[in-house]
């Protein structure tokens, strides 16, 4: 259950010997079912989540209309940071897209790994410093790319044209359904 997040954690640094028995008992694992809602709008959000195996989509609303930010796939570790931070109600909505089993842990777990574990800050730091390159890379596309090379973009990266549903790729692209479909047969 545990063992791709320490594949994460010896990628993150090779060096790390995480402890894998205080893992398996900071981190619960979740089974979710398409469609099922992980984080719903206005709840708090208590955990860290590691995506073993399956495909969430997290999503904001804005005058009822759907906007996705961003989808976490396999080996993804991830939070809805603002509300998990400040114990606030979420912008966001974050629903499997597929099955999907998640490994969660809780705030308390968190911060206990935090003061005991040199390896899991490590781990952590590392993580969130990928997290904000992409944010980084992903801003800068929206600002000096046209729609068709932050789509040709994503041929990098398969799971978000296989996995994805059009109209939620549409909204994290920025451009509208049909203007989609046009690049997807362009880029054919």
């Amino acid at each position: 259950m545990i063992e791709k997040l320490i594949q994460q954690l010896k990628k993150a640094n090779p060096r790390l010997i995480p402890d894998e028995s205080v893992l398996t008992a900071c981190f619960d694992c979740r089974q979710l079912k398409k469609n099922e809602i992980l984080l719903n709008f206005h709840t708090v959000c208590r955990h860290y989540y590691f995506v073993n195996k399956g495909a969430l989509r997290i999503f904001f609303l804005n005058d009822g209309k759907e906007y996705t930010s961003w989808f976490a796939f396999d080996n993804y570790f991830f939070t809805e940071l603002e509300s998990y931070t400040g114990a606030s109600s979420s912008k966001y909505c974050i629903v499997a897209i597929e099955d999907t089993e998640i490994l969660q842990i809780t705030k308390t777990d968190m911060e206990r790994l935090l003061v005991e574990y040199d390896w899991w800050k490590d781990f952590l730091l590392y993580n969130q410093e990928q997290i904000i390159i992409k944010l980084i890379e992903s801003v800068k596309s929206f600002q000096a790319q046209t729609a068709q090379d932050r789509y040709e973009k994503l041929f990098r990266h398969p799971e978000f044209i296989q996995r994805t549903k059009q109209k939620d790729l549409s909204s994290m692209l920025g451009v509208t359904r049909h203007s989609l479909s046009r690049l997807r047969k362009k880029v054919r």
